[in-house]
C-alpha cells in the first residue's frame, strides 16, 4: 500500500474520506426511501475518533443532498463529534476540525469505502474484480467484452439517461 505522509504542499494528504452507508452505519433493512437508520458498524465510531485525531476527516454519500442534513444528525449523536454539510459547490479538499458530509469525492490520502476495488496497477485483474462485484462471468473480464446490454435494458434501469 502506498504510504501518504501528511503533507503541508499536499492539500489532498490532509483527510480521509469515509462513505457512510454500510460502512459508518448498518442498514440491515435496506434503502427504506432514504432514511437513517442503524447502528454504527462495530469499530466505526471508535476507528472514526482515531482517524480524526490525525487528519481531517470527510464522510462521503452517495445520497441525495435533502438527507445531507440528516446523515450530519446521525454522525453527531453516535460519535458525539461536530459536523458540517456541505455547502461549497467549489470545494476539491477537507482541513477541517468538524466531520464534513458531501457527496463529492475529494482529495484525500485515503478512503475507506465498502464497495471499493484497490487499484493496483494491473488493470486485468482489477477488470476480472469489477467483473466480478457487478455479477459478470469472469471469460468476460478476461476478454474484455463487456456484457450485452439492450437499449430497452437501458432505459428501464436508467429512465434519465442521455
Amino acid at each position: 500500500m502506498t504510504v501518504v505522509p501528511l503533507d503541508p504542499a499536499s492539500p489532498a494528504s490532509h483527510a480521509v474520506g469515509i462513505d457512510f452507508d454500510q460502512t459508518l452505519v448498518a442498514h440491515d433493512d435496506g434503502w427504506q426511501d432514504g432514511r437513517i437508520y442503524g447502528k454504527p458498524v462495530p469499530g466505526a465510531i471508535e476507528s472514526l475518533h482515531a482517524l480524526k485525531k490525525v487528519r481531517s476527516v470527510f464522510i462521503m454519500t452517495a445520497r441525495p443532498r435533502r438527507f445531507h442534513a440528516a446523515v450530519a444528525g446521525w454522525l453527531r449523536e453516535h460519535s458525539g463529534l461536530e459536523t458540517l454539510v456541505d455547502e461549497d459547490p467549489e470545494r476539491a479538499y477537507w482541513q477541517g476540525d468538524c466531520l464534513l458530509v458531501t457527496n463529492k469525492k475529494l482529495g484525500a490520502a485515503v478512503y475507506i469505502d465498502d464497495r471499493a476495488i484497490r487499484f493496483t496497477g494491473d488493470w486485468t485483474a482489477t477488470l476480472t474484480q469489477a467483473h466480478h462485484a457487478i455479477g459478470l462471468p469472469a471469460t468476460a473480464a478476461a476478454t474484455n467484452r463487456p456484457a450485452r446490454t439492450t437499449p430497452a435494458d437501458l432505459a428501464r434501469h436508467f429512465p434519465d439517461r442521455c
